[in-house]
């Protein structure tokens, strides 16, 4: 069974665009403390004005709200932080793998590789197995195309069948 992402504004929980816009609104609800919040709009340059402007009336938020995501990387070694990267990917687990056969979890993308230490803490505190965790699908892709054959007209078939699985599989 497959869930569907459902974009930026009613899923992709898990995403840098969810984590950023939880950062985001997090700061600009006084949610974080004030230092961190001064700290996070002298870094980007930006005012709480221009934040606004970038979501709601340009293009591509899910985009923006991802870059500005890098914040919580950064600032890991401060709690309030640390929390709500981890609470980020407590919501993901607890909402989404349930719903899949309970086998090893595996991850492709930037914000699982560059946060794959609480990431692999939030699947274990759930129960779940971890699989591998790549930064990008060519990883995966070279190393799968290693075991394999060089197609032949014999094989091509099943061989793009397999390829474009994995390719699926690895961008969803």
């Amino acid at each position: 069974r497959k869930v569907p992402a459902l974009g930026f504004i009613l899923g992709d929980e898990g995403s840098g665009a969810v984590l950023g816009k939880r950062l985001v609104a997090d700061l600009l609800k006084n949610q974080l403390r004030d230092e961190l919040k001064e700290k996070f709009l002298t870094q980007y340059n930006i005012t709480a004005a221009e934040i606004i402007e970038n979501v709601y009336r340009k293009p591509f938020p899910n985009r923006y709200l991802a870059s500005l995501s890098r914040f919580c990387a950064e600032n890991m070694d401060n709690p309030l932080i640390a929390k709500l990267v981890y609470d980020h990917f407590d919501y993901f687990v607890k909402r989404i793998l349930p719903q899949y056969p309970a086998l090893p979890v595996g991850f492709i993308g930037s914000i699982a590789y560059y946060y794959q230490d609480v990431l692999k803490q939030v699947l274990a505190d759930n129960g779940f197995q971890v699989g591998k965790i790549l930064q990008g699908p060519m990883e995966g892709l070279k190393e799968y195309h290693k075991k394999d054959t060089v197609p032949t007209m014999e094989n091509h078939n099943t061989y793009s069948v397999l390829t474009n699985h994995w390719v699926m599989t690895a961008l969803w």
